[in-house]
């Protein structure tokens, strides 16, 4: 075999295994994805939190009509997509099931307390605000490493922590009355991925601040930006209770 030859083989070869290796990703995170579609299932996210259930099951479908296309690297990328948003439809699920075991006047007076303890939080405890696109509750990519990070600190604080509230916050576009049912959104949102990721659902309170607070007091895009935003708030239980 000439120089030539041997040079087109080790192209092939090389085409070959990185095509090979592209599949074994593939098929990775596919077993990852639908591992945590399963989950979300067990938990009841098909009746509980149906949107993002549905979300992530749709993700799944079409990155298995990419790979049997051979678009491996597309494929992957819905698959990762796929597995946080089930990981949130679960996270949803466990929150609601929980929610619903309160009564009336026992959630009421939860939010009443609460209320009265939010100026008294015990510093951030390295939990770290995530931010949300303009008009969206959606977690974003770039927002994931924070909540992996946020919910090991909440779990590895639990026996210190009462609860930690989660404040949605908004830009000044959009009325009071809009931006406080996103501001609702994202911090519920932000709470589903916690809960997702293990956190118990008896730790975290969504709260929404609306456009009540600016964190930055301009009109650029960057003020608007750091404004849209979920904020975390760890309250610590009493000394009495830690005795």
């Amino acid at each position: 075999m000439n120089n030539k030859g041997l040079s087109l083989l080790v192209l092939l070869t090389l085409i070959f295994s990185i095509y090979i290796i592209g599949c074994a990703s593939s098929n990775r995170e596919l077993a990852d994805a639908e591992a945590a579609l399963q989950a979300a299932r067990d938990a009841g996210a098909a009746e509980l939190a149906p949107a993002e259930y549905e979300t992530a099951q749709e993700l799944i479908n079409r990155a298995k009509e990419m790979m049997a296309a051979g678009m491996h690297k597309e494929a992957r990328e819905l698959l990762v997509d796929a597995r946080y948003k089930a990981i949130e439809a679960k996270g949803k699920a466990e929150s609601v099931a929980a929610r619903g075991g309160m009564g009336d006047i026992e959630i009421e007076a939860t939010e009443e307390e609460l209320s009265m303890l939010r100026g008294m939080g015990a510093g951030s405890m390295g939990l770290m605000d995530i931010f949300f696109d303009y008009d969206e509750a959606n977690i974003r990519p770039d927002a994931r490493p924070a909540l992996q990070t946020n919910a090991r600190i909440v779990k590895d604080k639990f026996g210190i922590l009462r609860v930690v509230i989660i404040e949605g916050y908004c830009d000044i576009r959009g009325t009071e009355e809009y931006n406080l049912a996103l501001g609702q959104r994202r911090a519920e949102a932000t709470k589903s991925f916690l809960v997702g990721l293990g956190v118990s659902p008896s730790k975290l309170e969504a709260v929404s601040k609306g456009e009540t607070e600016m964190w930055a007091p301009g009109f650029t895009e960057y003020d608007y930006q750091q404004n849209r935003r979920a904020h975390f708030v760890p309250l610590l239980m009493s000394p009495q209770a830690l005795r």
